[in-house]
């Protein structure tokens, strides 16, 4: 795997990302899949596992940054 589409690498993208504004999922997705090249279902569990160890928050159909 290239370090480029760890999903570690990935994630510190999204939060990256996160700490300028907050994003639509679709917006996000459309913004990572150009740099990172990654498909709907890899971005939905790099989410996941933001979301479980508390870094982001989902409201409605928006994504935060957990301060």
């Amino acid at each position: 795997e290239k370090l480029s589409q760890n999903t570690m690498v990935i994630g510190a993208s999204i939060i990256a990302l996160l700490r300028k504004q907050k994003y639509s999922v679709e917006e996000l997705y459309q913004l990572i899949k150009k740099e990172k090249q990654i498909n709907l279902e890899r971005f939905y569990n790099i989410l996941a596992f933001l979301w479980i160890t508390e870094v982001i928050t989902a409201d409605d159909f928006y994504i935060t940054l957990n301060k």
